[in-house]
Order: C-alpha cells, then structure tokens, then sequence
C-alpha cells in the first residue's frame, strides 16, 4: 500500500491510504474474502521497469538464438529446422516490437516459450545433439539452453502478471 505523507488540509487524523476511492480506507484488492492479509509474494514488488524489459527481451533473443544454431546445425527431429526456424521468427519480431514500439507484448513471448519446450521435448524424442550422441560440447550447452531459458522466461512473465516485477512502459508508481 503506498502512504502519501501529508495529511489533506482539515485532516489531523494521520496519512491517507492511496488506490481508494476517497482515499482513506485499507486497499484491500489481493485479500480474499475472509482473511487478513493478502497472499506472501504480493508483498514482493520491484519497480524496475526497464530492466525487466531488458530481461525479457534477452530471454527471447537467447531462445531465437540458441534455436537458430541447433536449427541450423543439427535438427532433432524431422522437420524440427522448420519448427525451430519458426521459433527464430517469432522471436525475431518480439524483439523487433519490444525494442521499437510501446506495446505490451509479453504474454507472446510466453507463446514463444511454449513452442521452444515443445521443440525440445520432441528433440528428446528424437536424437538430441547431446555428447553422447556425438554432438560438440557448446552444441550439447545450446540444446540444454533451448530448455533453461524458456522456462525463466515462463517464471519472469508470471512475476510480471502476478504484479511482483513491471515492464517498461508501465510504473508501479511507488510514492515513497
């Protein structure tokens, strides 16, 4: 809850609570009915907006990446440069619209993510560019990439909706 620290003229009775109507009474959006306080991590905020966005951008442009040379060196599965080759462009243009536009496209980013695990889960199917299977070390490290990082980005974009982390343009407008 932000505290502005004045009390509006006529008033003496202490601080006023902001995000009410009139200003004065408890926000009480995340407590659900019948208990006292809201859920542990909506106590967690962080207004780091552009930082956030710079954490998701590299999250997307390291899954394109690391699609793009297991794509282009040694695909899983059949058919996986063509399903790889889509996670690069898609990845590639959520890129593109973060860095030059002012839209809110982070839950596409998770649609990206979702497309690279299931690349990766059919690749583990298939025969995956691991050293056992005779693939080079960084290979191997890029195909292990193609799992991590969807996932953290699947984790930054729940904090992000769950109101724990912001993304640029937007502010939490902490008042203290």
């Amino acid at each position: 809850m932000n505290i502005i620290d004045a009390p509006p003229q006529g008033n003496t009775s202490g601080p006023n609570a902001v995000g009410t109507p009139n200003a004065t009474e408890a926000v009480r959006h995340h407590i659900r009915p019948g208990r006292k306080r809201a859920h542990l991590l909506r106590y967690f905020r962080f207004d780091l907006p552009r930082l956030t966005k710079a954490i998701l951008v590299a999250l997307v442009s390291g899954i394109g990446i690391a699609a793009g040379v297991i794509a282009f060196t040694r695909p899983p599965f059949p058919y996986a440069a063509l399903a790889l080759g889509v996670v690069v462009v898609l990845s590639l243009s959520y890129v593109l619209l973060a860095l030059f536009t002012r839209w809110r496209i982070w839950d596409f980013g998770s649609a990206i993510s979702a497309v690279a695990l299931l690349c990766y889960l059919g690749g583990t199917l298939g025969t995956p560019p691991l050293v056992p299977n005779g693939a080079t070390i960084g290979l191997a490290a890029t195909w292990n990439l193609l799992l991590f990082l969807p996932l953290a980005y699947l984790v930054a974009n729940w904090a992000v909706n769950f109101g724990i982390l912001v993304v640029w343009p937007d502010r939490q407008g902490f008042t203290d």
